[in-house]
């Protein structure tokens, strides 16, 4: 049987990925807290080019409600800057390996339902084509599970070394030179 190739390729703004995916989480977090209420609901396990991305922004989004329910976050970034974090609840890492840009996206919320975006090497803000939602496929969880599991090893804890850029080292310096200048000038009488 061939292929039927002929269904268009979707592109959604990042605004109508987030509430989809806003939505995809509510409706977990609402199962966890009907099923054992006021008890740890365990962790959800992300890959993301950045905090920016817009399933990051669906988590931050929900996480007063994601704390609530007991629920963390294991997170891995393909992208950080200086300074930049996650601010989610729970751990997070880093991966340096080039390579591992051709990793997609992904959120695993339980054992049977996943969220798997597009490659983390693509701009999500400008091209948003691939989203599959998996609600009831233990097989699909498992393998992004082990997926992560794998990144996760080889990715690296987020730490911040400050780097200044050169206009706020100027800044800095200029502010430096007029707390000098205040300091050599001869108070009022």
């Amino acid at each position: 049987m061939p292929l039927n190739n002929s269904s268009p390729s979707i592109c959604v703004s990042s605004e109508e990925k987030v509430a989809k995916l806003s939505k995809f989480i509510g409706n977990d977090i609402e199962r966890r807290a009907a099923s054992q209420p006021g008890a740890n609901k365990g962790c959800y396990l992300l890959i993301a080019r950045s905090p920016d991305s817009p399933v990051a922004q669906s988590l931050l989004a929900l996480a007063s409600q994601m704390a609530e329910a007991g629920i963390a976050v294991r997170t891995i970034f393909s992208a950080l800057k200086p300074g930049q974090s996650a601010e989610l609840p729970g751990d997070c890492r880093v991966v340096r390996d080039p390579r591992l840009l051709a990793v997609h996206e992904q959120l695993v919320v339980g054992p049977a339902c996943a969220w798997i975006g597009d490659s983390m090497r693509r701009d999500p803000q400008k091209r948003d084509s691939l989203e599959y939602y998996v609600e009831d496929c233990v097989q699909t969880a498992e393998l992004a599970r082990n997926s992560f599991e794998r990144i996760w090893r080889a990715a690296e804890p987020v730490t911040f070394d400050v780097r200044f850029s050169a206009a706020l080292a100027a800044q800095l310096a200029k502010l430096a030179g007029a707390n000098q200048d205040r300091r050599q000038t001869p108070p009022r009488q």
